[in-house]
């Protein structure tokens, strides 16, 4: 049968409400009233509320379209679909939808009514449902919106009923298997599909696992027509998703059946009730990564990773699509300390991971001792926001299964190096002929095996500063005594405030100094994880920013009342002499750092906490997962100085977060513009 005309299925169906004989489309279009003063004088149902409340009316069928509710809003089509007007109306009603609104919620018509929607657009997510009894044998719909029936948004649960739809081509009887509960739509036979005659519904799921045979918490069940979704933790195991105990109950708990099923793959399972009647259903399931992407890890045989400085053959997954790689530990004390461990990922061949550009080397920070999970998030979107800082590292919080195991949120990184999209270390000198572009790590974490003058260097303020970039085969090369030179020039122009701005980008130092100041990165700050770069034939560069789990007032040694500066005035000796040190006595630069956070400030704070309320929603769910793996919220963590029983719960570990950068920024300020 081929679809009619739109305008002409829904006068069939005001025809079919008013049980008068229909009139041809061409001849008495229905036309919806353009405006209020051009509907019929309206007759509402009692509610019992004040004329002055707001709550919404029923308009019900007058003498110009009987049986027909004319619905506008959510809260109007809430009332209508429980009223007692449309419930007992001895001929089938007609719903007519026309303003597109959101359902608030999913609702169940528990009786045969005709549908007509007009808008042109669909907004809605959860599901309207017209529920028919077996005596239902034909019903009709109208929709501008074809996305209604296909997304399963408004469903049809008729089994002995024939659909006759108007929408703006034919309708996919695939959709509608899934969706609708139907005997036929359009002269379309969809009884030998999905659906049937059966009276039982899945209510609730379990999932079993295979290893405590108990069942997994927060397991859920969706029921949209004929689809049911079983959703998951993201603590369930690999072994207990491709070998799962699914068991099924009714509204009332009663055991409908046990199924054994592979959730990678998607199923049917029938329904039997009570009188032997059965209902089939399209099973699928998801697991409940709620806003963050879901990173997998395989290493070959399932090998553990237990070593820093060995790398173990495997395989990374993202969102479906593999990619050959090799992986190991990283980290310092975290990898010494803490069970949750980082990792550095190296690929086979280089790819676009995230939108990232092409490259083989990826991070994987654990954040074990930020109980917020988003510090280093946070810090490096404020980081990103400063311009003088060339190149700053992007943080993505996932959920990281390693070997068919959930380990908890994860941030996935790019690794600070040369490559595309990351470090120009040729700078002005391509061909490196007459200089050297080079990248160094400032980390007081020592391995035995650092051969001094080939992978570190001391000067008189700072110790162990290591040669990331280019890598130096045998102590004192060439190539290592230029950096170590450099390095020395640089110290001693600034130590004696002579020519040090013909050393070092002073832009690049102003806004490191200003970022790891508002976050009190002390661990960053000449101590582990700080870098400094210099493209060939130009000058030394503070950055990238890196390391921000224990800043943010997380770190015992911490100033008591971070009113004084992080990077010069800390109580550790090793961040008090340094560069900084120094350079923050001259008006030459301070002139710089005043000027530059006056110029930034008020758009570094908004993005600060813009941040903190953008990765602390997406984390909404993951953290609960996370920290039912990890349960270290009510406990102190190596340094972390966050008090756990007064922090005890996710958001208030948020709004410490929160209150400490409008503290801190607070204090910046009123300090850079001459109040202290």
């Amino acid at each position: 049968m081929k679809p009619k005309s739109f305008f002409a299925g829904i006068l069939s169906l005001l025809m079919l409400a008013s049980c008068t004989p229909a009139v041809p489309a061409e001849t008495e279009p229905f036309v919806l009233p353009e405006s209020e003063s051009a509907v019929p004088e309206t007759v509402y149902e009692e509610t019992g509320a004040p004329e002055t409340e707001t709550e919404p009316l029923i308009r019900l069928p007058d003498a110009d379209t009987p049986g027909v509710y004319f619905i506008d809003s959510f809260g109007v089509l809430r009332k209508t679909v429980t009223s007692e007007a449309f419930l007992t109306a001895a001929d089938r009603p007609v719903l007519c939808i026309t303003e597109s609104f959101g359902l608030e919620e999913s609702l169940t018509v528990y009786r045969d009514a005709d549908v007509i929607y007009l808008p042109e657009e669909c907004t809605w997510t959860n599901t309207l449902t017209i529920c028919c009894g077996e005596n239902t044998t034909s019903l009709s719909a109208a929709s501008a919106s074809p996305a209604l029936l296909e997304n399963g948004c408004l469903i049809i649960d008729a089994p002995n009923a024939a659909l006759e739809l108007t929408v703006g081509n034919e309708p996919d009887p695939v959709l509608l298997d899934l969706y609708s509960n139907l005997a036929a739509c359009n002269g379309v036979d969809l009884s030998s599909g999905y659906g049937g005659k059966g009276s039982a519904v899945p209510a609730s799921v379990t999932l079993r696992s295979s290893a405590a045979n108990k069942p997994y918490e927060g397991v859920s069940l969706q029921i949209r027509g004929n689809t049911a979704e079983v959703q998951f933790p993201l603590i369930v195991q690999e072994k207990d998703i491709t070998s799962a105990a699914l068991t099924f109950y009714d509204g009332n708990g009663n055991v409908l059946c046990t199924e054994k099923l592979d959730l990678r793959e998607a199923h049917t399972i029938t329904i039997t009730d009570e009188t032997g009647g059965q209902r089939r259903y399209r099973l699928t399931s998801e697991r409940l990564s709620h806003n963050l992407p879901v990173v997998e890890i395989h290493t070959d045989d399932g090998t553990p990773i237990t070593e820093k400085n060995t790398y173990i053959h495997g395989s990374l997954t993202i969102d479906g699509t593999s990619y050959p790689m090799k992986i190991r530990g990283r980290g310092n004390a975290s990898w010494t300390q803490f069970p949750k461990k980082a990792y550095r990922i190296k690929l086979d061949d280089g790819a676009s991971l995230f939108g990232l550009p092409q490259n083989r080397d990826w991070v994987l920070a654990s954040n074990y001792a930020d109980k917020s999970l988003i510090r280093n998030c946070v810090a490096h979107t404020m980081a990103a926001s400063m311009s003088n800082l060339e190149y700053t590292p992007t943080h993505i919080p996932v959920n990281l299964y390693l070997n068919g195991s959930y380990l908890g949120v994860y941030t996935f990184a790019d690794k600070i190096e040369e490559g595309n999209g990351r470090l120009d270390l040729k700078g002005n000198d391509p061909e490196g002929k007459s200089d050297i572009g080079f990248l160094l790590e400032i980390g007081w974490d020592f391995d035995e095996e650092n051969v001094y003058n080939r992978d570190y260097f001391d000067t008189e303020l700072i110790f162990r500063i290591f040669i990331k970039e280019p890598e130096i085969p045998q102590a004192n090369t060439p190539e290592l005594l230029f950096i170590k030179r450099y390095i020395l020039e640089t110290e001693n122009a600034i130590v004696s405030n002579n020519g040090w701005e013909n050393y070092i980008d002073v832009d690049s130092w102003v806004d490191w100094f200003i970022i790891n100041e508002l976050t009190f990165n002390m661990e960053s700050s000449f101590y582990r994880s700080c870098y400094l770069w210099r493209g060939a034939g130009d000058k030394l560069k503070m950055g990238p920013v890196w390391d921000f789990d224990m800043a943010f007032g997380n770190h015992y040694g911490d100033l008591p009342g971070y009113d004084g500066w992080c990077t010069t005035e800390s109580t550790y000796t090793y961040i008090s002499e340094n560069w900084m040190n120094y350079l923050m006595q001259y008006p030459a630069f301070t002139d710089r750092v005043k000027a530059r956070w006056n110029e930034v400030k008020n758009d570094l704070l908004q993005t600060s906490l813009d941040a903190v309320d953008t990765y602390s929603a997406m984390l909404e769910g993951s953290q609960e997962q996370n920290f039912a793996v990890w349960n270290i919220m009510h406990v102190s963590v190596g340094a972390a100085s966050v008090n756990p029983a007064r922090y005890n719960t996710y958001e208030k570990q948020i709004q410490y977060l929160r209150d400490f950068i409008n503290t801190r920024w607070n204090y910046i300020d009123t300090r850079l513009n001459g109040e202290y």
